[in-house]
């Protein structure tokens, strides 16, 4: 989790962008690729996203690969 200079965090898991906006009061927005989520405890949250953010290893998720499908007919003609 990375907190930027307005006092807004941004968080990457799994290719999701997730916003956080602390409001004051132990109060935050949570935001999902732009769109508005909910309002939640502010130290719950950070505490569940840090959580997350150990147990994956989101650095080496690879994208995969893909291969040309052919069939068994086609090779054996």
């Amino acid at each position: 989790m990375i907190r930027l200079i307005n006092g807004s965090y941004i968080c990457r898991l799994n290719h999701h962008e997730l916003k956080i906006i602390y409001k004051g009061n132990n109060e935050c927005e949570i935001y999902l690729r732009g769109e508005f989520q909910g309002r939640a405890n502010f130290d719950y949250v950070k505490m569940k996203l840090n959580s997350i953010e150990k147990r994956w290893d989101t650095m080496n998720i690879k994208k995969y690969q893909y291969k040309e499908l052919t069939s068994e007919f086609d090779v054996t003609i």
